[in-house]
């Protein structure tokens, strides 16, 4: 009889004991929820801080997230990951019901947080300073969230300002504008989420990304699989996507695939539109495989597959490929190729069969201009087919410099001046959401 008793204690205490691995449900509401001290994070006593969250979960939780905006311990303005978890927003402030479209659960940062935020992604998956040490283990998912710095970029006031639009063009950063009627607003010069060359499994679904002055989505991952599907990019310099693998040269541990995504109006790094301005870059390192995609509005390309691997035997190695997707007004190509002659070649879709370089190659198309019909900004997408950004030389031979150069047998100065229509101008958020289900089969779908 006492031995039974003792076995009854044992099992007794064994079963009080928390599961170990047991993933929690985490909850986050920024109208209705608590403090980190005063509230735990369930559903009836939720966290108002999405980093808290962050902070406090355990690897593999989940945490769902209600309509708000999020901006981070104190609103610094950004959150860091530094624990895999999945992340899904959208629910009402009951977390009864879900719908990204109409809870919008935004990080969308105001000129206020540029302060204390200018040195960081909006999100970032592992912490920046300690790269190469994030494992995601279990995987990390990001589903449903809007990131938009489109309160928070400096604005010209009246440079480059098209008929229609709410604001003139994006001032590059680091420089100043205007932005809500605020003055000397900086331009952050951060992507709106960074990788932090880590490791695991990551995917990102119906989301949205707009307004950044510094890519959507940058950084590099050392291995695993990146899963990009059914989200919106929407103004965006630089480009769209930029991944690269973070591992050894020619191990290709990182795959990347994109997937029913739309991007849309990819502008080049500065506004001289010089350089840069892509949908999707095929990077070093690294697998890619974009297909069902909406690409267009690129200031360059809507592909690029200019980054060539440090051998031969490398680049043959490497696996890029464009399958099914639709371009759509992309400026100078919708894929870019180096040619050992020292430019781009520019290639479009309709000759995408004839390129080794991609393994899949097969039904690419030009979108239709009717296609976006209604669900595009008509006034944005009217300003970006007719901007012109034109060029003028003037130079002055009687000037006191030129007088002195010709005198020496000198090659005489010439001053330039750019005359730039439109560059990045603001893209308002609710017309972006209306990108979600513009075209069926093709970009991102509305979120089920």
């Amino acid at each position: 009889m006492r031995k039974l008793t003792l076995r009854l204690m044992v099992l007794v205490g064994v079963l009080s004991l928390p599961l170990l691995g047991h993933a929690a449900t985490l909850h986050v509401s920024a109208e209705t929820g608590g403090s980190a001290r005063k509230a735990d994070g369930s559903k009836e006593n939720p966290w108002k801080d999405l980093q808290v969250a962050l902070d406090k979960a355990s690897p593999g939780d989940t945490i769902l997230v209600a309509k708000g905006n999020y901006l981070g311990t104190s609103d610094q303005g950004y959150l860091t990951m530094t624990i895999p978890v999945k992340i899904m927003g959208g629910y009402d402030t009951s977390f009864a019901k879900r719908d990204v479209l109409k809870n919008h659960t935004l990080v969308q940062p105001s000129p206020e947080q540029n302060g204390t935020s200018r040195s960081f992604a909006l999100l970032s998956i592992g912490d920046p300073a300690k790269p190469r040490t994030f494992k995601a283990e279990g995987g990390v998912l990001i589903d449903g969230l809007m990131f938009d710095r489109g309160l928070s970029n400096g604005y010209h006031a009246t440079k480059g300002k098209p008929e229609g639009l709410e604001t003139g063009m994006l001032v590059n950063p680091p420089g100043q504008g205007v932005n809500s009627g605020q003055e000397r607003v900086t331009t952050v010069a951060q992507p709106l989420v960074y990788f932090a060359n880590g490791s695991g499994d990551v995917t990102i679904q119906n989301c949205l990304f707009a307004n950044s002055g510094n890519y959507a989505i940058r950084g590099s991952w050392s291995e695993g699989k990146v899963l990009l599907t059914n989200n919106v990019f929407v103004n965006n310099t630089y480009a769209a996507v930029e991944l690269s693998g973070g591992g050894k040269s020619g191990d290709f541990s990182l795959e990347v695939e994109s997937s029913y995504n739309t991007m849309l109006f990819n502008w080049a790094r500065t506004n001289d539109l010089g350089d840069m301005g892509y949908g999707y870059r095929y990077m070093n390192n690294t697998n890619s495989d974009v297909h069902h995609c909406i690409i267009g509005g690129s200031t360059f390309s809507g592909l690029d597959r200019t980054r060539v691997e440090s051998t031969a035997a490398n680049e043959k190695k490497k696996k890029t490929g464009s399958e099914s997707n639709a371009f759509f007004l992309n400026k100078q190509a919708d894929l870019t190729l180096p040619s050992g002659g020292g430019q781009f070649l520019r290639i479009w879709a309709k000759d995408f069969e004839d390129r080794e370089e991609l393994y899949k190659y097969e039904d690419n198309v030009e979108l239709p201009g009717s296609a976006l019909k209604g669900k595009i900004n008509a006034a944005y997408l009217n300003a970006f087919i007719n901007a012109s950004n034109t060029e003028s030389v003037l130079l002055d031979r009687n000037s006191s410099v030129n007088k002195f150069r010709s005198a020496f047998g000198m090659n005489l100065e010439a001053t330039s001046t750019t005359k730039v229509e439109m560059y990045a101008n603001h893209y308002p958020l609710k017309d972006a959401i209306k990108l979600f289900g513009a075209v069926k089969g093709k970009g991102a779908q509305k979120p089920k």
